[in-house]
């Protein structure tokens, strides 16, 4: 069903209803990514609620969500592609919304761990659901304004988690954090059926999947997401890592070639024919781990160097997230008239001057408008201008019964190309207790040259 727009009321009346199924699914996107990011900040007033556990064990509340995340996201869009995308979608919303309970109410740590897990199953089968859900409401010439708008809230949920975090920490209690969210949760579970289409699958498509591939594919991404996140931690050369690792690459091509030759395969390889997706895709992992990286080096900088508190360290990272996600979807909008290509192009410029700003200008000295703000904000505003347009990219060309596995695989790719980049940033920052400022000039320069390989991947191999 699309938008069609008429000299009547009637088109005006069927766009409004397509702008609010989106920002329904835009909400729930936002509340998965707050999940991503709120609770490491969060993670030491945890630590104190459940002293006598190990940090080890409860690390798991943190790395056990990111991995569930990304290893099930492929499950959660083939199955919203194959049995009906709002059926899936208030599913996970639904999981998402018993573990944020449990979260809150966990008397142990072994709970908070299981209900983290629970919370990383609900996203990964409510996030590619959503926006593939509502975006055949739109026509083709206002989807990329449609995709910026979900991309921008999705984006924001993430950035704003430590701001949130630190504020309903101090103020309130870590338990809170998974409390608010209830209200769009349960909110979307229940007008669901009202507000959203039924996105029911095509005729013919309604089969099973894989069994097989599932394994093969959720356990390579599983391993290949816990080497990267635990290799910061354990040490790149550990057995576990090593192991996982070693495990994930004779996985992957092991899950390709199945895929390549089952009839119902968890990933169709067909989708990555298409230039538009291929290069997107790989442009996703430079763009990702550059976008999600930063987040770490900001309130670790303003701690340490400027001895900012946590409080103040959650106000004055806030403007940034709010810059990308305005700026995102205005990106939208200049992308519908002038190509995705051109805006990605040029937007991918402006994160790098913010980062040469950050590197020639922060110091010892604490001067927040005038040697952090610029940098931050250009930073923000170009991340905005790249990303919306991007998830764009990598969906077009793709056939409307396949957009929930396109998406899926976009956001598992964002995942593990975010973990990589914080894997970097972790190891060129080192081990000290106070890093010391070079530290920090390596780490900014590093997620420049992040950013510079997603622009050449866009200009080299982006039709």
């Amino acid at each position: 069903m699309g938008v069609i727009a008429s000299a009547n009321g009637s088109g005006d009346v069927i766009e409004r209803r397509a702008w609010v199924a989106l920002l329904l699914a835009s909400s729930c996107s936002l509340v998965v990514g707050l999940g991503v990011t709120a609770v490491n900040l969060a993670f030491p007033a945890i630590e104190r609620d459940f002293a006598g556990t190990s940090r080890s064990t409860l690390s798991w509340g943190l790395t056990g969500y990111s991995i569930t995340l990304a290893s099930l996201m492929l499950v959660g869009g083939r199955l919203a592609d194959r049995l009906g995308r709002r059926r899936i979608f208030r599913f996970g919303v639904a999981l998402f919304t018993v573990g944020s309970v449990a979260l809150a109410l966990a008397p142990s740590a072994w709970v908070f761990v299981a209900a983290r897990v629970t919370q990383g199953v609900g996203a990964a089968f409510s996030s590619p659901a959503s926006l593939a859900l509502v975006l055949p409401l739109f026509p083709a010439s206002r989807r990329v304004t449609a995709i910026a708008t979900w991309t921008s809230v999705g984006t924001l949920g993430s950035a704003i988690g430590p701001s949130v975090a630190a504020v309903v920490t101090q103020q309130l209690s870590w338990r809170w954090i998974f409390v608010f969210p209830l209200v769009i949760t349960v909110g979307a579970v229940v007008l669901a059926p009202r507000l959203l289409p039924e996105g029911a699958p095509a005729p013919g498509t309604a089969r099973g999947v894989d069994a097989v591939g599932v394994v093969q594919g959720t356990a390579a991404v599983a391993l290949l997401a816990y080497a990267i996140i635990q290799g910061p931690a354990l040490g790149w050369t550990s057995p576990r890592v090593l192991v996982t690792g070693l495990l994930a690459i004779v996985l992957v091509p092991a899950f390709l070639h199945r895929s390549s030759h089952h009839r119902d395969p968890l990933l169709d390889p067909r989708l990555f024919r298409v230039r538009t997706v291929w290069s997107a895709n790989l442009a996703n992992v430079f763009l990702s781990a550059s976008g999600l990286s930063v987040w770490l080096v900001y309130p670790l900088f303003l701690v340490q160097h400027w001895h900012y508190s946590l409080l103040r360290t959650g106000f004055a990272i806030t403007p940034f997230p709010v810059v990308a996600a305005v700026t995102g979807v205005i990106s939208g909008r200049l992308a519908d008239r002038h190509g995705v290509r051109n805006v990605i192009a040029v937007g991918s410029l402006i994160p790098l001057l913010g980062t040469a700003l950050l590197v020639l200008r922060l110091g010892a000295e604490p001067a927040y408008v005038r040697d952090f703000l610029p940098g931050a904000a250009l930073y923000s505003m170009g991340f905005g201008l790249i990303f919306s347009p991007l998830t764009a990219a990598a969906l077009r060309g793709v056939d409307v019964a396949d957009l929930g596995q396109a998406n899926a695989a976009f956001n598992a790719v964002r995942q593990l190309g975010g973990a990589l980049g914080i894997a970097v940033v972790i190891a060129l920052l080192g081990d000290d207790d106070l890093i010391p400022l070079p530290h920090f000039d390596h780490a900014y320069l590093a997620i420049a040259g992040m950013t510079l390989l997603g622009w050449l991947v866009v200009a080299a191999f982006y039709p």
